[in-house]
């Protein structure tokens, strides 16, 4: 449509012209005609002449449309080459379109992996700086539990010393305390001994090698509450005397001298042997 309208106006000239030709031609119009000569009058037979016949002139537009159809080709030719310049040039803008769609993927796939080595970079740092903190921590965790194994084994050694120094400290209580509940007890002994000495008398028929052992059980206030003999001496007269010696001391005051703890550990049980020769307990 845009063709036909851009070869409407030089063919609607075109003709245009030419009727325009004719019609001077027809009117006997000479445009190259020389300067007039004098004038000379003749006479001419006047003829009334139509001019609607000029119309007839378009079926000379066949010959002047065949004049005009270089002009024409030139112009279908110039839209041809415009057409095709238009569509190289469309190409070339296609085509520059494309290379730099292909620029910008480029750059886009360049600037993609840029940030993908960069995030890698940082992961691994990130990961570098992990490793190397939990290291530090791993080996910060090892270096307090070696101080407190260390600390732990000190005080256990230390602890050790200690229970053996108090082991030490409670035998050698232990030692002065046997040695002095000994000299005590002794002193003691002696005492409930010597109450008895003082109610033995040997019988008649004592002899030499006769012994005789007694087991008393006494309260702390010294009252006897049991008698027995343990080791018989072979002769009834023999520990009849002795059983007799220890009856008629009845209590031993001296008892409530004696400490309780002693007094539980040697003599709420008591024992006396008895020999001709001497009364040991």
């Amino acid at each position: 449509m845009k063709f036909e309208k851009s070869l409407s106006l030089p063919l609607f000239l075109s003709v245009s012209f030419h009727i325009l030709l004719l019609v001077l031609f027809l009117g006997n119009w000479n445009f190259f005609k020389k300067d007039e000569e004098p004038y000379k009058p003749h006479y001419v037979t006047a003829t009334l002449v139509d001019l609607k016949p000029k119309a007839k002139a378009q079926p000379q537009q066949t010959k002047e449309q065949v004049l005009d159809s270089k002009p024409y080709e030139d112009l279908k030719n110039n839209k041809k080459q415009e057409e095709q310049r238009r569509i190289e040039a469309e190409a070339l803008v296609q085509k520059q379109r494309e290379q730099q769609a292909k620029e910008a993927a480029a750059a886009e796939e360049l600037k993609q992996q840029k940030v993908k080595e960069e995030q890698a970079k940082i992961a691994k740092a990130k990961a570098e700086k992990e490793a190397a903190e939990k290291k530090r921590k791993a080996e910060e965790d090892a270096k307090r539990q070696a101080e407190a194994a260390k600390k732990t084994q000190r005080e256990r050694e230390a602890q050790e010393e200690q229970r053996r120094i108090q082991a030490a400290q409670q035998k050698e209580a232990k030692h002065i305390s046997d040695t002095n509940d000994e000299a005590n007890t002794k002193s003691y002994e002696e005492m409930l001994i010597e109450r008895v000495e003082q109610n033995w008398s040997r019988p008649p028929s004592a002899r030499r090698g006769m012994e005789v052992t007694l087991e008393v059980n006494m309260l702390p206030t010294g009252v006897v509450t049991g008698l027995r003999i343990i080791k018989s001496s072979g002769d009834p007269a023999f520990d009849r005397a002795a059983e007799q010696a220890v009856r008629r001391v009845d209590r031993f005051t001296e008892a409530m001298q004696i400490p309780p703890d002693i007094f539980e550990k040697y003599f709420r049980v008591f024992r006396f042997t008895f020999s001709p020769e001497d009364l040991r307990s």
